[in-house]
């Protein structure tokens, strides 16, 4: 006597499955089922450079997690002035929620934001950015210093069947604010220095020694 055995599918209207159907290519493969792969990686480092060249809340709603937070001594840097008593301290989370980020990004002039490299592994991507123009409002300084930074964008796994497979939950990200700083007429360097170069270990004047 034949049994046939019907196996029910489970359909989740509005939801997108956390389940990775790929398998393997060897029991010795080193594959993770969760784990992202370059192009998923690019996605999520052009995810994160849309919301400083062309920010929308809806893209930030899109690709930040509910948990999202931001650390960032460099932003903090310049919400201060490079001042370093204040108003925020250093070593804190520059924005501690997805709506806080909103807010902050959101009343923010959009910047060039060109990505030089990415790396990842499973759930994080690491990017190297540059900005050749930091400032795009009026009375900026010509030529502008361009901003080259780092950004360790830790992701939150939603489903590969899911619009945005990976969310950016947890972002690290610094830079050099000084020439930021420069930018947005803040600080003012002394070009017409002749002394010695930092860490020379001499001093400007005359030579007293005999």
């Amino acid at each position: 006597m034949r049994f046939a055995y019907v196996l029910p599918t489970l359909v989740a209207l509005g939801a997108c499955a956390a389940l990775d159907t790929r398998q393997s290519e060897s029991t010795n493969s080193c594959h993770k089922i969760n784990c992202m792969d370059d192009d998923q990686a690019l996605v999520v480092a052009n995810n994160f450079a849309s919301l400083v060249s062309a920010y929308t809340q809806a893209d930030a709603e899109a690709v930040l997690s509910p948990t999202f937070s931001d650390y960032s001594d460099s932003v903090i840097a310049l919400i201060d002035s490079g001042c370093p008593s204040g108003p925020v301290p250093l070593g804190v989370a520059t924005f501690s929620s997805r709506a806080q980020f909103e807010q902050g990004q959101g009343g923010q002039p959009n910047i060039t934001f060109n990505i030089q490299n990415v790396w990842h592994n499973c759930d994080t991507v690491t990017l190297r950015w540059k900005g050749p123009q930091p400032n795009p409002g009026p009375g900026a300084p010509s030529p502008q210093a361009p901003v080259t930074g780092i950004i360790v964008l830790e992701t939150q796994f939603q489903g590969f069947n899911c619009p945005q497979p990976f969310l950016i939950n947890t972002v690290y990200s610094e830079f050099n604010s000084a020439a930021w700083l420069y930018d947005l007429n803040v600080f003012m360097p002394n070009c017409s220095s002749s002394g010695p170069p930092p860490g020379s270990g001499t001093t400007s004047g005359n030579n007293t020694n005999s």
